[in-house]
């Protein structure tokens, strides 16, 4: 009797390695699938256990083992400082049940520094008795080259793609955001238009690649030449727009000749040549309640008539 017992024991035995190893290819061929399915979707599936802390990602994609947080802790550490505080903050709302699920777009830092966004969805699929989310399930997606995309685009939307200093949009922009102060002090502000003296006669001479490279270094001679806080723009074609900032007139008069001495000296080479460039400014005061158009205007007056007067040198509007 008890051989027989011992014997249907090993049977059963032995039958339930069989369907363990059946089921571990089974779950094996079904990964297997599932990678293949996600492969290059940037797509991870992940779940949690909120009362423990653990956290399991079961397919990496384009990840290392060790770039997924096995713990809640260990995940939140690797959370960027701006963004861990609005991020654990959906989590936590969707586990108390206050979202209909957890959705957050945020950046984690490797152990390397680099910065990866990714874009985190989840749901909690099972709860206690008392209502206690006992596991989250969800997916992210590494969205990082969106990111990069995005800024990019943003920047070039206020660059000036040949000069690299900020293009029209964002000059006139800082100059509302100027007018809109109500402090005396912080609402004063000068502009300077500035223009390359002959500057057709370079392009004509020497091409159009010289002169980009002219402009080029103009706008990095403008660069050196104005202080800390002070804005510059490539206005169009051969003209520049500063915008310096709580600075009066007769201020800005010192700053405009330093721009005007650092271009003068600057030799621009081209081929064997050595290219010799000077410019004109018009400067221009903001008057309380002026429209940026009619102060505009003004340097743009003051720089025709600097123009007139002979080239290299600055004149300030009345």
């Amino acid at each position: 009797m008890v051989q027989n017992d011992t014997q249907n024991l090993y049977a059963e035995i032995a039958r339930l390695r069989d369907e363990l190893a059946q089921a571990r290819q089974t779950i094996h061929a079904l990964t297997e699938k599932l990678d293949a399915a996600l492969d290059g979707t940037g797509l991870c599936l992940w779940q949690g256990l909120p009362q423990t802390g653990e956290l399991q990602v079961f397919n990496l994609q384009n990840f290392q083992p060790g770039d997924m947080a096995p713990h809640f802790d260990l995940w939140y550490a690797k959370l960027h400082p701006d963004d861990r505080d609005t991020t654990v903050a959906k989590y936590y709302d969707h586990l108390d049940g206050k979202t209909p699920r957890y959705e957050a777009e945020y950046r984690t830092l490797g152990s390397d520094g680099q910065v990866t966004w990714l874009w985190d969805l989840g749901r909690v699929v099972e709860r206690d008795a008392e209502g206690r989310a006992l596991r989250i399930m969800g997916a992210h997606f590494d969205i990082t080259q969106r990111k990069t995309a995005e800024a990019d685009i943003a920047r070039l939307a206020h660059v000036d793609p040949l000069t690299g200093l900020e293009n029209r949009r964002m000059m006139l922009e800082r100059i509302r955001s100027e007018q809109g102060h109500t402090d005396a002090d912080i609402g004063v502000m000068t502009l300077a238009m500035l223009d390359v003296d002959h500057f057709k006669q370079i392009n004509d001479t020497y091409g159009h690649e010289a002169g980009d490279q002219t402009l080029i270094a103009v706008g990095q001679c403008i660069q050196q030449a104005v202080r800390e806080g002070d804005a510059c723009a490539r206005w169009g074609g051969e003209e520049f727009l500063l915008l310096l900032r709580r600075t009066r007139l007769e201020q800005a008069r010192g700053v405009a000749e330093r721009v005007l001495a650092t271009i003068r000296h600057h030799q621009e080479i081209v081929g064997d040549a050595r290219i010799g460039v000077t410019a004109c400014i018009g400067l221009a005061e903001w008057r309380e309640g002026e429209s940026i158009e009619n102060l505009l205007r003004r340097a743009d007056a003051a720089l025709l008539q600097a123009k007139r007067n002979g080239r290299d040198c600055l004149v300030c509007s009345d």
